[in-house]
């Protein structure tokens, strides 16, 4: 697997620091992916005064990619600190 490999959706539970796809367990790697990439230009239905980044996660040994559902917005007038949540299924 590598980082072309597509993004999977992962459950965090109650700790998340092993790779489910190689096992390697000392945590991952972090990356910001804009909620709109890859929509080849479509305007979504709702529009937001914000830009928002899915939080992907990337094993550093296999180079897997994941989803855990956080969302993050880097919006300059906002205050840095966000307070996020996670509803785990």
């Amino acid at each position: 697997m590598g980082i072309s490999e597509e993004i999977k959706s992962i459950n965090p539970g109650e700790e998340l620091h092993t790779c489910p796809a190689c096992g390697y367990e000392y945590g991952f790697h972090t990356s910001f992916v804009s909620v709109n990439a890859g929509k080849n230009g479509k305007a979504s239905p709702v529009k937001s005064t914000r830009e928002l980044y899915r939080v992907i996660l990337i094993c550093p040994e296999c180079g897997s990619r994941f989803d855990a559902g956080w969302r993050i917005s880097f919006h300059d007038e906002e205050n840095r600190v966000f307070k996020t949540t996670c509803i785990l299924h």
